[in-house]
């Protein structure tokens, strides 16, 4: 049977190990701020075909954050300069909220 109190606790600490804050925009609205990791930035992962059928690198980065995280699919926010939109949010939240972000700019 899996801790859940003791995942949660072991990926706080990872959280906590190099944090940072972001501010979520959702459509028209600004979201307090909110303290994630985010890990994996820089690295480019797969591609886009741009309009003029040109490849185009996407940085690609995962979000943690506690279980309390406000975090959806479609939000933006900017973190180290880029400006990241969330793609997805993993269904399993009882430790902690992971979400994948890709770089627009």
């Amino acid at each position: 049977m899996m801790d859940w109190t003791a995942a949660a606790a072991d990926l706080l600490a990872i959280r906590n190990d190099n944090s940072v804050s972001i501010t979520i925009r959702r459509g028209a609205s600004t979201l307090s701020a909110q303290t994630v990791r985010i890990a994996g930035a820089g690295a480019a992962s797969g591609g886009t075909v741009d309009p003029g059928g040109l490849q185009q690198a996407v940085g690609r980065v995962l979000v943690l954050g506690t279980t309390s995280l406000n975090i959806q699919a479609g939000d933006r926010f900017t973190s180290g300069g880029n400006l990241y939109e969330v793609v997805i949010v993993q269904q399993n939240k009882r430790a902690a909220v992971v979400a994948e972000a890709k770089l627009v700019q």
